[in-house]
């Protein structure tokens, strides 16, 4: 027996949203649309991101979308700044200055012990309002939210309490135990919040899920729904060796700064003319400036590489097979084991060596150990990275192309869709 077929997603991140967080349920909302559901979006009017990829409402067209507008308190902050710190404040990167003003530090606290679960906290009300007319007036089977923002799962409580619907609370990332936390002074009394109003959603959804085996562990213990790949990415291209270009795409902060590889290609260059003349270093995506700053500094790197700025998804993939590595820099926190991003699988379509930074075993390291397409390596693990770069230069290697293939269709969003399909239906 399987349920009305129409599914309510709430999600905060929709096109035109860029960036890694729309991918997850774009994707997914166009496979349940293909094998015949009928996934509605509701999102808000005017969200606070300027992350934005016109190219994807393309993509999600038939899929109809109810907007609300959303009032963030950080709306009025900016007016008080006169809108010059809107990014800093989007992209957390005021939480990375040395030297911080009095204003930044009342926006991080404000942050941090205010807004729980976060600045999203004040849609709950009206979106809970229009999602239960929205499941009464079409009869909805299914209500997926998706986090984060974890405000978004607060609606889902308020839906379900009051129509029964099935719901499904899916965790893209950590909540209670978020590594940003700390950096946002978050009080002990306010961390004990996060973890009620998380333990409640868990409890309380039909189903639970998240993106990797340890991080589903770290839960509790709930299903997984891994990230994955469009077949529409799954090309194959040969590559010359005329020059060596290593490429990260992706918010750079200090979070993920791999401060010893720098150091590293700059040494290599000042040892090796013929590695230094063939070097390129490419980054997309929206960088620190204490980190273009450090790079700076290294004489024989600082030159080599360009920063490429936010590009569309379409031209990241574009860039991402103009490279020889693709660095994949997993947070420095010690919940780093359970990552495994939509990133990895994006350069598994491109099929060029993959270079992760992080912890050898977490879920990233079970994928990739195994398997001929890349390494996993600690971010101080200097002399491996070096030979890792080294055999990559010298014998102009490309991943197994069995081994990329493998991982690809076992993480085809058309093969993952089914997992989902299992769980939005009756037993």
């Amino acid at each position: 027996m399987t349920r009305n077929r129409i599914i309510l997603i709430i999600t905060y991140y929709w096109p035109p949203s860029g960036g890694v967080g729309v991918q997850r349920w774009m994707n997914y909302a166009i496979q349940l649309k293909n094998r015949g559901w009928d996934p509605i979006i509701l999102t808000p009017e005017n969200p606070q991101f300027e992350i934005k990829d016109e190219k994807l409402l393309e993509k999600v067209k038939d899929i109809p979308v109810v907007k609300l507008p959303i009032w963030e308190p950080f709306d009025l902050f900016h007016k008080l700044t006169g809108n010059k710190d809107r990014k800093n404040v989007q992209q957390g990167l005021v939480l990375e200055k040395t030297t911080r003003s009095f204003k930044d530090k009342l926006m991080i606290w404000v942050r941090g012990n205010l807004l729980v679960p976060d600045p999203r906290v004040f849609w709950v009300r009206p979106a809970s309002k229009k999602a239960i007319s929205l499941v009464k007036d079409h009869e909805i089977g299914t209500v997926i939210t998706t986090g984060p923002p974890h405000s978004m799962h607060l609606i889902g409580r308020r839906v379900k309490k009051a129509t029964q619907v099935k719901w499904v609370a899916d965790f893209r990332d950590p909540w209670s135990e978020w590594d940003v936390l700390d950096k946002l002074n978050t009080s002990a009394i306010i961390r004990s919040v996060h973890r009620k109003l998380e333990s409640r959603v868990k409890e309380e959804a039909d189903v639970a899920v998240t993106v990797s085996a340890r991080l589903a562990k770290s839960f509790g213990g709930i299903e997984v729904l891994h990230n994955g790949v469009t077949s529409d990415q799954l090309n194959k291209n040969e590559l010359e060796f005329s020059n060596f270009t290593i490429g990260y795409f992706g918010m750079l902060n200090e979070f993920r700064n791999p401060r010893q590889l720098w150091q590293l290609l700059d040494q290599m260059c000042r040892e090796n003319q013929v590695f230094a003349s063939k070097l390129r270093v490419r980054i997309g995506g929206i960088v620190s400036e204490s980190i273009k700053e450090e790079i700076d500094e290294l004489s024989e790197l600082r030159n080599k590489i360009e920063f490429l700025g936010y590009l569309p998804h379409d031209s990241m993939q574009e860039e991402y097979r103009k490279c020889h590595v693709l660095l994949l820099l997993l947070n420095k926190s010690n919940n780093s084991n359970w990552i495994l991003p939509v990133k990895f699988f994006e350069y598994l379509s491109a099929r060029r060596m993959i270079l992760g930074l992080g912890e050898r075993k977490s879920d990233l390291g079970d994928l990739m150990n195994p398997k001929d397409v890349g390494e996993i390596l600690s971010y101080s693990e200097i002399d491996g990275i070096r030979n890792f770069l080294e055999d990559i230069f010298e014998n102009e290697r490309l991943p197994n192309d069995k081994d990329v293939t493998s991982l690809l269709r076992e993480f085809s969003h058309e093969n993952l869709v089914k997992k989902l399909e299992e769980l939005i239906s009756d037993e």
